[in-house]
């Protein structure tokens, strides 16, 4: 039960760090002083918090290590043969994560312009600090940037879905379906430094994530999956380096 609310209150304590960075980042920006090095804490922050909740739950949870071996199973769609399930992984993984991707920043767009026009602070409520932080983390040496990218989102798809979702029910023996509600709403509300708009977005896109992993018995499309849409979040602006 300690590791199921760790997990509730892990987005909560990621916020409060978030909005410290953030505090202290306009402070600095009002001294004329601003430290670019500050701002890209906003990016090594998610990484290293999902690292040290990982080594926490790992320490304390006998079940951990046999819950997450089990869920970077070989993924089988529909008793296919292991080929044809391969096919299946790249195909809904690159398909869904490149659809969802499009499919938000399009509505974000259409939601601005109905609804908010060009108000800052309605803005900043909706989408918080979004554009801050992706032009901070593409300022990072593209290695770097790539490893955190990728790096982040099988942490996370290790900790909100291989996890969550196991442990709640084969653990606590919450159905499947409330399993996959909560462990996509946390998901969401881990973004919540992103503003509101995206942790709605995300909670959708964990239902979604919950949902192929569910369907494959396997971790590694949603690994796949995520890392596809987080890499069209920042391939657009990324400046390649030789």
């Amino acid at each position: 039960m300690f590791c199921f609310v760790f997990i509730l209150v892990y987005p909560s304590v990621l916020y409060i760090v978030h909005a410290g960075l953030y505090l202290m980042g306009s402070w600095v920006l009002s001294k004329k002083t601003l430290n670019a090095s500050l701002d890209r804490y906003d990016v090594f922050v998610p990484l290293a918090s999902l690292i040290g909740a990982l080594i926490l739950i790992l320490s304390v949870c006998d079940l951990t290590i046999r819950i997450l071996a089990s869920a970077f199973e070989w993924p089988v769609w529909l008793g296919l043969s292991i080929p044809l399930s391969l096919g299946v992984t790249i195909f809904v993984s690159v398909g869904v994560g490149a659809a969802f991707y499009y499919a938000e920043l399009i509505a974000a767009q259409a939601w601005l312009k109905l609804r908010m026009g060009n108000k800052p602070i309605a803005k900043h409520w909706m989408f918080g600090d979004t554009k801050r932080i992706v032009r901070q983390g593409q300022k990072l040496p593209v290695s770097l940037l790539l490893g955190c990218i990728l790096g982040e989102a099988l942490l996370e798809e290790v900790l909100w879905r291989g996890y969550l979702i196991s442990y709640a029910t084969g653990v606590l023996n919450i159905p499947v379906q409330y399993a996959v509600v909560i462990a996509s709403f946390t998901f969401g509300m881990n973004h919540i430094a992103y503003g509101l708009a995206n942790v709605i977005s995300k909670t959708l896109f964990g239902v979604i994530l919950g949902l192929m992993y569910l369907a494959s018995d396997s971790l590694l499309p949603c690994i796949l999956c995520h890392q596809v849409f987080n890499l069209m979040v920042f391939k657009i602006r990324i400046e390649w380096k030789s």
